[in-house]
């Protein structure tokens, strides 16, 4: 868990470009956003677990906005219904949630339908979040970081071995 954290932070204050670190935060903000265990879900995540981008922030990112979660879950579901409730839509929805690989996704769901639609409409917003994350991160924070893993790394050893993973990390430009 240290290590994952340390990683976490390394991968905000490595020497990358924000843009790719901003891609992992924004799919890690769609994954959270999805109810985890749906087809839909591990649709999404298998290929971003397969290509190459930085995973520590992804799964850093969805675990930090899951546990907010519940927050915005009843707006999803609003948005949802709404959107499968309209008249005009009814039947091109159903003819397209009848097909027989359709329905495993469980997109007739008003959950789910409106995680996916907030997911694909926010992904401009999330990316933008998170090039603002990272720029000042780097800008005002990360020598901060540093400084408080040197001083009190020496007293308290979790935060000693912290510090050196994330110093590890960056110089050996691990993207996990």
């Amino acid at each position: 868990m240290i290590m994952f954290i340390a990683k976490f932070i390394g991968a905000l204050s490595a020497y990358g470009r924000p843009g790719q670190i901003a891609f992992a935060i924004a799919v890690g903000i769609t994954l959270a956003v999805i109810p985890g265990g749906t087809l839909l879900w591990i649709f999404i995540l298998i290929p971003m677990m397969l290509i190459r981008i930085n995973q520590a922030a992804m799964l850093g990112t969805m675990g930090l906005v899951r546990l907010a979660a519940p927050l915005f879950d009843p707006l999803t579901e609003s948005l949802g219904y709404r959107i499968l409730t309209i008249p005009g839509l009814r039947e091109p929805m159903g003819r397209f949630l009848s097909m027989p690989t359709v329905s495993w996704f469980r997109l007739d769901d008003s959950f789910i339908f409106g995680s996916l639609v907030v997911g694909i409409l926010g992904w401009p917003l999330f990316f933008a979040v998170g090039i603002l994350i990272v720029v000042f991160f780097r800008r005002y924070l990360a020598g901060r970081f540093k400084m408080l893993f040197r001083k009190v790394g020496a007293k308290v050893p979790w935060l000693k071995k912290l510090g050196l993973g994330i110093s590890a990390s960056r110089r050996l430009g691990v993207s996990l």
